[in-house]
């Protein structure tokens, strides 16, 4: 969904190139905050979940939904909605990850935006053809991703621990 890429990749011109940005990029925004929103339900769910199970869960789910996506439960329901979500049972404790992966997309993308192309901007940029990306990803996050603990590979990489500063100048306008 990268207008430069597609532009690169597509022979687009300048003008669909401008045309597919801005609808790409509201769209990027809207997707990456319900998803924020909805995985901090799932985390806060699960919390809660493991730290008492026994409670009422169909209405503690209700509660994470409406704090953290201000979606209000409906009338009269007391339904298991909760447990259809298959990640409970074959992956417990683990939506967080996905919300601390695009942190770090964003936080890499910064990185490799602004030191290692050195560029001014991060509008329209595309990663191809661009040898020096190829190469610190390869150095700096394949090479060493088994000898040091994920956060850590991240402040080797990017200078800095893992933080939403990124994802927010990315998402949140």
């Amino acid at each position: 969904r990268n207008p430069a890429w597609m532009q690169q990749m597509l022979g687009l011109t300048d003008q669909q190139r401008d045309d597919i940005q801005k609808v790409g990029d509201k769209y990027a925004q809207l997707k990456q905050l319900i998803f924020a929103r909805w995985a901090m339900v799932m985390y806060n769910f699960e919390k809660e979940l493991y730290a008492n199970p026994d409670q009422d869960l169909n209405k503690l789910w209700w509660q994470m939904v409406e704090k953290y996506q201000f979606i209000k439960a409906p009338a009269g329901r007391n339904e298991p909605d909760w447990a259809a979500k298959i990640h409970f049972t074959i992956a417990p404790v683990y939506y967080h990850n996905y919300l601390l992966g695009e942190l770090f997309a964003s936080q890499l993308h910064n990185h490799l935006v602004y030191k290692v192309l050195d560029l001014k901007s991060s509008d329209n940029v595309s990663y191809v053809g661009q040898k020096k990306v190829g190469n610190f990803i390869t150095e700096n996050i394949f090479r060493p991703c088994a000898e040091y603990r994920w956060n850590v590979m991240i402040e080797r990489a990017t200078g800095e621990p893992l933080t939403a500063k990124y994802f927010v100048e990315q998402f949140v306008k």
